[in-house]
């Protein structure tokens, strides 16, 4: 099994590799790459021209001997497994076989043993659903010899201008533990993300058509708000306050409504969930008879659905069409960022370009993008940010040398 020295180059390969967010992070710091694993053929090939040439297309579902071999050339194995199942902006669902991906990690770094490894997956990974997948991986890499620790990192720490929160797994062989310290650097706002964009970003930008109903939204959304019925404040635009596309309303049926905001929330019926439909009773205590002809009115409107016997608003996403603001850090980047009706520019009525999706998850701006401009917004989103590969990287150099 070949070892760097202290001295030497310390050499890594990669699973679950994407477009090569955390390959491009590591190599910068210094380390070398080795081999990079993915199913997803556009990701190698960005990967490939971007980072390094020894990238192949592998289910790694379905390992065998060759790949533990690679592996176990390596000094440092560092993995971003499939975290959908996991993320809070999906379904969360724990049965998602996406969800193995990770223990599976767990697995080749047993038979492989290389010194360190290190994983990404999201925050709902600690998730009370999730977390067996989370136990049993910890579980797995300790019986195997390593000592294991873990955090939660937001990337805006580390001068990115995104509020991505990630669990970093850290896993060393041997029976001292180490922990990550990553130094956090100065914030960065969406606005100096994105300066100078214009001179690197020179593809026609894709603005809402004028008649369209998303036009019509964008407009009455400002920066920092976000179209959403379930929330009040300021924040949040409804859609009754959009008549001009969901439809009129008088000022009672308004209140109708806002008390029905409020209700879902304090008038709970269930342990779990966020909210929950409202009884027509407790509406009655707020309009008397007035009650349920205001209702009616509503549900002939589409403003309002019966959900088992009890009224609850038609659309209760909470949050659509996000107009997002200079001088604060974007949400996290995921893969919907081109869709304005998901997350808005500042001031133009659009969504984001692909070149401003990966400036803000802070690619350099040559880092091109193979196969279509969806694919190019999927390999963005379910990437790790280089800048924040690359504080882990440094801080993995600092351990090599104490392992």
């Amino acid at each position: 099994m070949s070892r760097a020295s202290k001295s030497g180059n310390v050499k890594f390969v990669s699973l679950y590799s994407g477009c090569g967010g955390l390959d491009l992070g590591f190599k910068d710091a210094g380390l070398l790459p080795l081999s990079s694993f993915d199913s997803d053929q556009n990701a190698l090939d960005t990967l490939k021209q971007n980072v390094h040439p020894e990238a192949y297309k592998t289910d790694l579902s379905k390992w065998d001997d060759s790949l533990i071999a690679r592996v176990a050339e390596s000094d440092v194995l560092i993995a971003g497994p499939p975290c959908q199942g996991f993320s809070t902006a999906g379904k969360n669902n724990p049965k998602d076989v996406r969800n193995d991906h990770l223990l599976n990690v767990a697995k080749i770094a047993q038979k492989a043993l290389p010194r360190i490894v290190v994983i990404e997956n999201v925050k709902g990974l600690l998730s009370s659903q999730n977390s067996e997948h989370f136990e049993q991986t910890l579980s797995l890499l300790k019986s195997s010899g390593y000592s294991v620790s873990w955090e939660i990192h937001t990337t805006s720490d580390y001068g990115i201008a995104q509020q991505r929160k990630r669990v970093i797994i850290l896993a060393t062989l041997g029976q001292v533990k180490f922990e990550l310290k990553l130094k956090c650097n100065e914030r960065v706002s969406l606005a100096q993300a994105l300066a100078g964009i214009e001179l690197v970003d020179t593809k026609p930008k894709k603005l809402l058509n004028k008649a369209s109903d998303e036009y019509k939204i964008a407009k009455r959304i400002h920066p920092g708000q976000k179209l959403s019925n379930v929330r009040g404040g300021l924040k949040s635009v409804h859609t009754w306050d959009i008549p001009e596309v969901f439809g009129r309303v008088t000022t009672e049926e308004v209140s109708y409504l806002e008390t029905i905001v409020k209700l879902r929330r304090q008038k709970r019926r269930r342990a779990n969930g966020d909210a929950d439909p409202v009884e027509e009773r407790f509406m009655r205590d707020y309009f008397g008879l007035r009650s349920s002809v205001i209702s009616a009115s509503l549900l002939s409107k589409g403003y309002l659905r019966r959900v088992e016997g009890c009224l609850d608003l038609t659309n209760s996403f909470n949050g659509k069409f996000r107009r997002l603001t200079w001088d604060e850090t974007a949400p996290t980047v995921d893969t919907r960022f081109g869709q304005p009706r998901y997350f808005l520019h500042p001031e133009e009525h659009r969504g984001y370009s692909v070149r401003e999706a990966a400036r803000i998850q802070s690619f350099p701006d040559h880092f091109s993008f193979s196969g279509s401009e969806s694919a190019a917004y999927r390999m963005i989103g379910n990437a790790v940010p280089p800048k924040f590969s690359n504080a882990i990287a440094h801080d993995v150099l600092r351990i090599w040398n104490e392992v």
